[in-house]
């Protein structure tokens, strides 16, 4: 395992590049992005600790995205031997790389099982019969729908669901769009005193995308600490509102929206009920105050992200 310094506006690696090894960030940033249509969309900007880079070194294949320095930044660089070799002799250093993982495998099953929730909803409904009708002259052939088969859905871009024709979709509302030049400021308030006693300050300021919340662990060393990777770990009480993996602020592009980690109770914004019980996992935050609720309806975390 080595270290390798980075200065602002150097390509890291780039989209299509056919390395394999994996990146901790030690010191500084690291904007994450994709060719757009005429310019790049940016996915992700990293802070410290964060991992990037891991899915080369597993499945072998050319980079799906870029990864730019935003300013003097560290990294800490592992290779597949590097790996294979900490599994063996000190596997307690793969900890952050298993825990990003973990998490990359959890958007990859929900977004499937969403998608597979979504096709057999349309075509439940294609196939419903439809109203009686005054007979015809003659028979009516009647050809059943012929399902597409379901693809996997990206791992990079995860704003938007997967589409199924004839399933409304009432959390996916438009909202406007960003002003030119996009926001510059996120911030997470609290919106009342239980909410505001677990805030480690009166508001957090997000400057790294996905900026993940769950439930605080309270036992450091323990099992439970790989399977959850949390910017944002928020002390609860049983019985428990906040799953260990609740949900993320994130952005693609110049749009920044909330996601559903697979939280046992779901989230709201702005109203909207997002999560597997639902038919979207995200939901876009507009300009301005947006109210974000964490857990059932009685829920005291509630919260506000205001974009300017």
């Amino acid at each position: 395992m080595s270290e390798a310094l980075f200065q602002p506006g150097q390509m890291i690696f780039r989209e299509g590049d056919t390395t394999q090894e994996a990146y901790r960030i030690l010191k500084g940033r690291v904007e994450i992005s994709i060719a757009g249509e005429g310019k790049s969309v940016i996915l992700a900007q990293l802070g410290e600790g964060d991992i990037f880079g891991e899915m080369a070194m597993v499945d072998e294949r050319p980079r799906s995205a870029s990864a730019q320095a935003l300013e003097v930044t560290e990294c800490e660089v592992l290779t597949a031997e590097n790996f294979n070799e900490a599994v063996l002799q000190r596997p307690e250093i793969l900890i952050p790389y298993l825990a990003s993982f973990f998490e990359r495998l959890r958007t990859a099953n929900d977004r499937l099982r969403m998608e597979m929730r979504l096709r057999a909803q349309a075509e439940q409904k294609a196939a419903s019969p439809a109203p009686a009708a005054p007979a015809a002259p003659s028979a009516r052939v009647v050809v059943a729908p012929v399902a597409k088969p379901i693809v996997p859905p990206s791992i990079e871009m995860t704003r938007v669901a997967a589409p199924a024709p004839g399933v409304p979709n009432p959390a996916s509302a438009p909202v406007a769009p960003p002003p030119e030049g996009g926001y510059q400021s996120v911030v997470l308030t609290a919106c009342n005193d239980h909410a505001r006693a677990r805030l480690p300050e009166s508001s957090v300021t997000i400057q790294k995308f996905p900026f993940r919340i769950g439930r605080k662990h309270e036992t450091p060393g323990k099992g439970a600490t790989v399977f959850a990777s949390n910017d944002l770990p928020i002390a609860d009480d049983k019985p428990f509102q906040i799953s260990r993996n609740h949900c993320s602020i994130e952005r693609e592009g110049d749009h920044f929206f909330v996601r559903d980690r697979g939280s046992s109770l779901g989230t709201v914004v702005n109203e909207a009920a997002i999560g597997l019980a639902e038919n979207t996992l995200t939901q876009d935050l507009r300009g301005g105050v947006n109210e974000i609720l964490l857990g059932s309806d009685d829920s005291q975390f509630r919260f506000k992200v205001t974009l300017s």
